[in-house]
C-alpha cells in the first residue's frame, strides 16, 4: 500500500529545542548568540561562501553582531511557526556550527543543511551532529526520508553523506551556482531509517 500524505498541523508539533550528543549541545536559536555566531560567520566567511553564497551576506554583514541578532531573530520565528527547524551547535559553550531540518510535514520528509566553523572543520562534529539531527528526525518528527545534498564540488558533504549512509538518489546537470557564476551539477542523497545512527548518548527535550 501506498503511504499518504497526512493531515497535520505544523503547529500542533512537539519540535525537541534541545539535543544532546557525546560531544555537542544542539539547541534552538537565541539571540544571546550573535556575537559568537557574527565571529563564527566572519572566521568561515570564505569556507562558506562557495557553497551556501546564495543565502548569505556580504563579508561585513556576517561579522556584524546587529546583523546576526536580526537573523536569529528570523530563524526563531521560523522555529515557532514550524515552517524551519535550524539549530545552532555548541561544544564546550562555543559556538561552532549550525544545522538545519527543512520540513514537508504532509510528506513526513526533511531536508538537512549544515555547517561547521573552520577551526572545528574535521574533527568529526559534522558527522555527530547530522547523524544525531538524523536520529531526532525519524524518532522525535516522525520522518519517512531524510534527505541531504550539495554541489558536486562539495568533496567534504559529499564524503560526509557517505560516511553517513546516505544513498545518492539524483544528481541534476546545472542546479547549483558558485560564486564566480559557474553552473554544476547538483547531487542529492536520502536516508530511509536511522537505524545504524542511533547511539546512547543522543538525547532531545
Amino acid at each position: 500500500m501506498l503511504p499518504k500524505a497526512r493531515l497535520i498541523d505544523p503547529l500542533s508539533i512537539s519540535a525537541p529545542e534541545r539535543v544532546q550528543t557525546k560531544h555537542l549541545q544542539i539547541l534552538k536559536p537565541a539571540e544571546n548568540t550573535a556575537a559568537q555566531l557574527a565571529e563564527a560567520r566572519a572566521e568561515s566567511f570564505e569556507e562558506l561562501s562557495p557553497w551556501f553564497h546564495e543565502v548569505m551576506g556580504d563579508k561585513d554583514q556576517e561579522a556584524s553582531q546587529s546583523w546576526q541578532t536580526a537573523q536569529l531573530a528570523e530563524q526563531i520565528r521560523l522555529f515557532d511557526l514550524r515552517e524551519r527547524l535550524p539549530f545552532s551547535i555548541f561544544h564546550d559553550d562555543k559556538f561552532i556550527g549550525f544545522i538545519e531540518l527543512l520540513p514537508i510535514w504532509r510528506r513526513g520528509q526533511f531536508r538537512l543543511t549544515y555547517w561547521i566553523r573552520s577551526q572545528w572543520a574535521q574533527r568529526g562534529y559534522g558527522s555527530e551532529a547530522v547523524s544525531a539531527m538524523v536520529v531526532v528526525a525519524f524518532d522525535a518528527l516522525s520522518a519517512r526520508l531524510v534527505t541531504t545534498g550539495h554541489a558536486e564540488p562539495n568533496e567534504g558533504s559529499a564524503r560526509l553523506a557517505r560516511k553517513l549512509g546516505f544513498k545518492e538518489f539524483a544528481r541534476t546537470p546545472l542546479a547549483c551556482e558558485l560564486p564566480d557564476g559557474s553552473l554544476v551539477s547538483g547531487v542529492a542523497y536520502e536516508l530511509q531509517n536511522a537505524d545504524h545512527l542511533r547511539v546512547p548518548e543522543v538525547r532531545w527535550s
